[in-house]
C-alpha cells in the first residue's frame, strides 16, 4: 500500500502506555472488595470495550450496590493513583513527538473514561502534541462502533482515508476500519491471539511501519 497519510488516530490503553496490566489490577482490586473474583479470563473477554460494556456484560458488577458511575469513579480513582509508574509502550510517545515536528496533525480515541485517557497522556508526555483526546463519554457507541474514530478525524479536519489508525485490540481495529481509516495493528502479550487479519498492516515492531508516509497538511 502506496500513500501519503496527513493525521493519525492512535488508541491509547496498550499502544501509548503499557497500562493494560495496571488496568487489570485496578479492577481486580476494586472486585474483590465487593467478594467478585475479577480474573484474567474476564479481562481477556472485555479488553479494548469500554466499562460501559463490561457493566451490562457481568451481573455481578450489578450485585456491589453501587451504580455505574460510582463503581466506574471508584475503579479510575484507584488506576489515577498509580499510573505515574505505568511505562510508556515502546517507541510509541517518541514517534507522537517525532510526527509533531513534522506538524502532522494528531489525536486519541480511547474506550477508556476521559479521566484516564487524560492521565496516561500526561503520564507519558505526550498531551501537548495532539489536538484531541477523546474518551468513552465523548461519543454514543464505543469501539468496536466507529464513533470515536470518526469524531477524532473530524476534529483534525481530515477525512478518514487521510488518517492512520494504530491499535493493539481487535474490538479497536474493528472501530477504525468501519470508520474508514488506513489501521496499524500493534498487538501485545495480552492481544496476540486476537483476530487482526482485517488490519492494513500487523507489525510486532512500530518503527517497522514507514512513518515518512505521514506527511502532515
Amino acid at each position: 500500500m502506496s500513500k501519503d497519510f496527513r493525521g493519525v488516530v492512535w488508541d491509547v490503553d496498550g499502544v501509548l502506555i503499557d497500562s493494560e496490566p495496571l488496568h487489570l489490577s485496578s479492577l481486580m482490586t476494586t472486585c474483590a472488595r465487593y467478594g467478585f473474583d475479577f480474573d484474567a479470563v474476564d479481562n481477556a473477554r472485555w479488553l479494548g470495550k469500554s466499562f460501559i460494556d463490561m457493566w451490562q456484560g457481568i451481573p455481578e458488577l450489578r450485585s456491589f450496590g453501587l451504580t455505574l458511575d460510582e463503581l466506574r469513579d471508584e475503579i479510575v480513582d484507584l488506576y489515577i493513583s498509580q499510573v505515574d509508574g505505568a511505562m510508556a509502550r515502546g517507541p510509541a510517545p517518541e514517534l507522537v513527538a517525532r510526527l509533531a515536528a513534522r506538524d502532522v496533525v494528531q489525536a486519541c480515541a480511547s474506550s477508556s473514561p476521559r479521566r484516564i485517557v487524560e492521565a496516561n497522556v500526561a503520564a507519558v508526555g505526550v498531551a501537548d502534541y495532539l489536538s484531541a483526546v477523546l474518551g468513552r463519554e465523548d461519543v454514543a457507541e464505543g469501539k468496536p462502533a466507529p464513533d470515536l474514530y470518526l469524531l477524532a478525524v473530524e476534529r483534525l479536519g481530515l477525512a478518514p482515508a487521510d488518517c492512520l489508525a494504530v491499535e493493539d485490540t481487535a474490538s479497536g481495529l474493528a472501530a477504525a476500519k468501519a470508520a474508514g481509516l488506513t489501521a496499524i495493528a500493534w498487538p501485545h502479550a495480552m492481544t496476540a491471539a486476537m483476530d487482526f487479519s482485517a488490519a492494513d498492516y500487523k507489525l510486532d515492531d512500530l518503527t517497522a511501519f514507514d512513518w515518512e508516509t505521514v506527511s502532515g497538511t
